[in-house]
């Protein structure tokens, strides 16, 4: 069970279910008779002596009259015996309500036994007479809490409990629940997201990790505001000293001899590095903040796809690799064509960067239905080292790289990867990044076909 709901739930459900049952099980002890009589002994004693001074003082009809008045007063019908004789009122009992009036006559010992309006009980008044009564039977609520009712009390007590630690666990749990709900969308970049709002007026520890999460959010989303901006701000203001290098360069090959050629071919390839880590650093930020536009048309991946493989195949003959289909499907999606594509080269490049010599990076295009629903995935497949497990999750961080395998050596920037994620997310899929058991890396772009299930294909 790892739902903490269920958890306290039925935790609370038990422990009330076993305290209402240990409370059932110490009544069960206790006679419902005998209760019965402690509750009516005193009218029971009061009522048999007045039906003995009216016998004594008027007879069997005097008798008569005060037993009908204690009944309508107590509703309880009773009956006087003397010495086995009886009812004295000449009122007619039951056979078994005069034979424990006898026993009790006999015994001097109080009797009991059932009636068809509850129960007969005989009680012995001084040496002489006996007095026989007919206890009622218990009304439905007083029956509910009988004692030896022992399934209905349990019933009664499973359900009651299961209610109130229903609520009692919703309460505990609803707010957590929220607040997981919060930490997810502002981890998947809805950095406005707030929990405070949802927590109404409560006044305890949960309403103040509510609101400790609500001050880490802000300050979370004014640090990344601020990166952002600083990113942009240099970005800018590095494009202006990089086009007067540049024109610089120009006059400065205009004017130098051959033997500064190879000097000046190296500030160029620099230069030019440069102005390429400046364009990403734009199109990161641009897209982190949410500035980018983009413009959703029908995008033929299939084409574009191809597209990227050749251009990428061409740069790679250079470097004795190749790039080269596996398998491709004709798909098509919504969103921006060039985003799209810088998300895909972004990921072939990089596996081309790093595939050994000699080896081929593969590329497929197919269409994946899971739970109902059908994404189109890119999978890059290039046959390097790999990556370390711990660095796969990492990979797509800007900046970010794994020093025994992908370092500045290489030539990568660190961004474009970065550049992926984003792109991918603003269409609302996913990109991952796992080691093939056979050896290399494997990245798979996944976006959503959105109303649409893969088509059946041999």
């Amino acid at each position: 069970m790892r739902s903490l709901f269920i958890k306290i739930f039925l935790w609370f459900w038990l422990a009330v279910t076993l305290v209402g049952a240990i409370g059932v099980v110490i009544a069960l002890r206790t006679d419902p008779r005998a209760a019965a009589i402690a509750r009516h002994e005193r009218q029971l004693m009061s009522a048999g002596r007045g039906e003995i001074n009216a016998y004594a003082a008027g007879g069997p009809g005097a008798l008569a009259e005060e037993e009908a008045s204690v009944e309508r007063q107590t509703r309880i019908r009773t009956f006087l015996y003397k010495g086995g004789e009886g009812p004295l009122s000449g009122r007619i009992a039951p056979p078994r309500g005069n034979r424990l009036a006898a026993m009790a006559s006999i015994t001097g010992e109080a009797q009991f036994g059932p009636g068809r309006r509850g129960f007969w009980y005989a009680l012995p008044m001084g040496d002489e007479f006996v007095l026989l009564a007919e206890i009622p039977r218990l009304s439905p609520i007083a029956r509910i809490l009988d004692p030896r009712q022992i399934g209905l009390r349990l019933s009664v007590t499973f359900i009651v409990a299961g209610v109130v630690c229903y609520f009692l666990a919703r309460s505990l749990t609803a707010p957590i629940l929220q607040l997981q709900k919060a930490a997810r969308q502002f981890a998947a970049g809805a950095m406005t997201t707030r929990v405070g709002p949802l927590l109404g007026g409560r006044k305890d520890e949960i309403a103040d990790l509510g609101r400790d999460f609500d001050m880490m959010a802000s300050r979370i989303g004014t640090l990344l505001d601020g990166q952002q901006r600083l990113l942009r701000d240099i970005s800018h203001e590095l494009r202006s000293p990089l086009a007067r290098l540049n024109v610089a360069l120009e006059l400065a090959r205009q004017r130098s001899g051959a033997e500064a050629a190879k000097a000046l071919d190296r500030i160029e390839r620099e230069a030019e590095r440069l102005n390429q880590l400046i364009g990403e650093l734009v199109t990161l930020t641009l897209l982190e903040s949410g500035a980018e536009k983009i413009e959703m048309m029908p995008v033929d991946l299939s084409y574009l796809v191809q597209d990227v493989v050749d251009d990428a195949n061409f740069e790679a003959q250079d470097r004795n690799r190749s790039v080269e289909i596996v398998s491709s499907e004709e798909i098509a999606v919504t969103g921006s064509e060039e985003l799209l594509r810088r998300a895909v080269e972004n990921v072939v490049r990089n596996a081309v960067r790093y595939t050994d010599e000699g080896t081929a990076v593969e590329v497929g295009l197919f269409c994946r239905q899971e739970r109902g629903r059908a994404a189109a995935v890119i999978r890059v497949h290039d046959h390097g080292r790999g990556v370390p497990e711990a660095a796969l999750t990492q990979l797509f961080r800007p900046f970010y790289r794994v020093a025994d395998a992908r370092d500045r050596q290489t030539g990568g920037t660190g961004i474009g990867l970065a550049i992926t994620e984003r792109a991918v997310n603003l269409h609302g899929g996913t990109v991952e990044a796992s080691n093939d058991p056979a050896g290399g890396l494997v990245v798979e772009i996944e976006l959503p076909l959105a109303g649409a299930s893969c088509k059946e294909r041999s």
